[in-house]
């Protein structure tokens, strides 16, 4: 049984056919992505949120190496948008502390 529209025979068995590999599972960190971006610093959030929508393009493409390497830059602006958060809270709440402990004294 052959498909008239195809110069290859149709599989019965709906299984892929020989030499298909599918893609490798790349994370795209897009929702990781939005949420620092939303919640935590929003320049690097927004840098995260272009490489973290690179990702599935490049799959689609064929591009397994540029996804990774996208998938990677995502995750380090994700991590650096986070710390960058952290830094700031720690500052923030040292500042309280100061000026409540300088507050105190007079």
């Amino acid at each position: 049984m052959s498909n008239p529209y195809s110069d290859q025979p149709s599989n019965p068995y709906g299984m892929p056919p020989q030499g298909y590999y599918p893609p490798p599972n790349v994370p795209n960190y897009l929702v990781q992505s939005i949420l620092v971006t939303l919640f935590c610093c929003l320049p690097f959030g927004i840098v995260a949120i272009v490489f973290a929508s690179q990702v599935n393009g490049k799959l689609q493409a064929g591009d397994v190496q540029g996804a990774m390497q996208a998938s990677k830059q995502a995750k380090m602006w994700c991590t650096i948008s986070l710390a960058g958060w952290l830094v700031f809270l720690v500052l923030y709440i040292g500042l309280i502390v100061l000026g409540t402990l300088a507050g105190g004294m007079n």
